[in-house]
This record gives C-alpha cells, structure tokens and sequence, in this order.
C-alpha cells in the first residue's frame, strides 16, 4: 500500500525541466496561498459582530489563533525546512484554507470543532509526509503533527462519550481551555525543531561520518561485480537520494565497447526505476593508484538530475576527494 503511494507522490511532484522555471513557479503558488490565507481572514473579520455570548467568542478567538500562527508556521516551514514540490503539497493547503475558513464560520456544536480540529492535524501530517526530505529533517516533524493527532482524536472520542452520559455545557469549558493550549504548544514545538540548527549534509538518524563510510562500502562492494573483461578496469557507484536510499551500479563492458554501461548511470537508471528522482550524493569507487571523477556524459546525466549541489566523492583504497557538481562542470548544459 505504501509503495502505490510512493508512486502517487513521485507522480504529481513539479517539474518543469528547468531549475529556475520551477522557483518561479512555486513562489506563484506560494502568493496564491498566501493571498488565500489573506482572504480568509479578512472575511472572518466580520464573525467578530456576529457571535453570540463569551462562550461562541473565546472558539472563535482560537480559531483565529489557529489560523494566524498556521499562516506564520506555514511560511516559517519553507524558510527552514524543505521546499514545497509537490502538487499534492498545494492541494493540501487549498483544503487546509478551506478548514480554516469552517473553523471561522462554524463554532457549534463543539463535537464538531474538535473533529474539524482533528482533520487539520491530519492534513498537517500528509503535508509533512508528502514533502521531499532529502536529510530526514522532517521525520521528527512528522512524528510531532501524528503525536498532537493522537491527542485531538483522544479528545473527540472522550467528549463524545462524556456528552452522551452527562449533556451540559459545563464540561466544555475543559475542552475548550485544553484546545487552545494545544494550539500554542504545538506551535511552540514546531518551531522549536525547525529552529534547530542543522548541517546541509547532517542525517539526525545516521552521522554524516557513518553514511559516507556506507556508501564508500557499497561502492567499493559492487566495483567487484563489474564485467571488465576488456579494460580491467572496474568502477563501482552508490548513489543516496534524497529519500535516505542507497543504489548502486558498476560498470559493464560489451565486445563492442559503445555499448559499455557506466558505473554512475547504472546507478541513476536502478534509482530512477525504483521511483526516486534526485540523488543528494554519490561515491565512485575504483582500484586504480589515481582518483578518478565520473567523466564527461556521466557528469552530464548527474547534474540534470542532481543539480550544481550534488556531493561526488571519488575514492580508492588510499583514501577520498571531494567535489560539487557545480565544480566538475560548471557550465552544466539544460535545455
């Protein structure tokens, strides 16, 4: 079930083709959820002569607290975490403002605004989940929205069960109190973690140190399956995407030469096969005295799916180098 839904979310991420072409087009659709998020608000505004009594005020005053710290939260995750680039990511909003604009507008019953309250942490999660985590820096966000999940469904169970033994409004003043110090909790811990300072190539669950060793290993691993019965000379690739998985690839050589594999491509075609698009790191690994980067039509395929910022590490049994994608070709061709 999950890997269908891998495939959903490969399927609908945005790509244009071009780096630049796809910035622009998620700023634009980032000022339309922003323009959005203006208009409910300001419509709501009108709420404020309409509710009735101190209890119907203080669930509007949470909603719209809910709103406003979700409209800085919102803006807050892109800054410090990973970009929006998926479609499913902006349909998720448009559902979010849709909820936002409900919890505004429709105050009672209260089994109702904890179940809307429900739905909005869900839709939190999937958009956590769906968003590309090239350095695993929202498992722990993902793990906080499932947690405060849990804790709304708990109360909506719990005043469900409550209202039917003992009706009354009374008890919801608990409820109401416990929501709104939720909301800000859950705030204060979300920026917490996305304030936390972090390396560009750090891994929470793996040091930085032990996934390039794994890699090297890999490589190294698979140079020895190499067919290299023409040049003897064998190379071995692992890739790590920006899914936290690992492929490899070795050479592999045809009488005719022109139709010999390359290392790093067999690599890139096992990781494109398998569903994931970008890789964030390879390690090249040969037995020859020399360190040898990937050459020309490798470098190429590797910047078109791994941008100017790819790590390529070239190692052999003495040791390792280190360079971007942006060093080894600078003048990287797109169409």
């Amino acid at each position: 079930m999950f890997k269908y839904f891998k495939k959903i979310i490969n399927w609908r991420e945005i790509d244009l083709g071009d780096e630049k072409k796809n910035e622009e087009f998620y700023k634009s659709l980032r000022e339309l959820i922003t323009i959005l998020f203006a208009v409910v608000l300001g419509v709501g505004l009108s709420q404020l002569k309409e509710y009735k009594g101190t209890y119907d005020l203080v669930i509007l005053i949470i909603a719209y607290t809910a709103v406003i710290l979700s409209w800085w939260g919102w803006h807050y995750g892109i800054i410090k975490g990973p970009r929006e680039t998926n479609a499913l990511n902006y349909l998720i909003d448009f559902f979010l403002l849709v909820l936002y604009w409900l919890l505004i507008n429709k105050r009672a019953p209260l089994f109702l605004v904890l179940l809307m309250y429900c739905i909005m942490f869900l839709l939190y999660y999937l958009w956590e989940l769906i968003r590309k985590d090239p350095l695993h820096l929202l498992k722990k966000a993902r793990k906080l929205n499932l947690y405060f999940l849990l804790i709304f469904i708990v109360m909506f169970i719990s005043y469900l069960f409550w209202e039917v033994r003992e009706p009354g409004v009374g008890k919801n003043w608990c409820y109401i109190v416990a929501l709104f110090v939720i909301i800000i909790t859950y705030r204060i811990s979300i920026c917490r973690l996305y304030s936390a300072k972090k390396s560009d190539t750090s891994f929470p669950s793996i040091p930085k140190e032990d996934m390039e060793k794994t890699l090297i290993e890999k490589a190294k691993a698979v140079a020895m399956n190499a067919r290299v019965h023409l040049s003897g000379f064998r190379v071995g690739a692992a890739i790590l995407s920006d899914t936290g998985k690992i492929y490899v690839g070795c050479n592999v050589e045809f009488d005719n030469y022109s139709n010999t594999i390359h290392a790093e491509e067999n690599a890139l075609s096992s990781m494109i096969a398998d569903g994931d698009k970008c890789p964030v790191s390879i390690v090249v690994f040969t037995f020859d005295d020399k360190l040898w980067f990937p050459c020309g039509m490798c470098r190429q395929s590797l910047f078109e799916l791994g941008g100017k910022d790819l790590k390529v590490i070239t190692c052999n049994e003495k040791g390792c180098e280190i360079k971007t994608m942006g060093e080894l070709l600078p003048g990287g061709f797109h169409l």
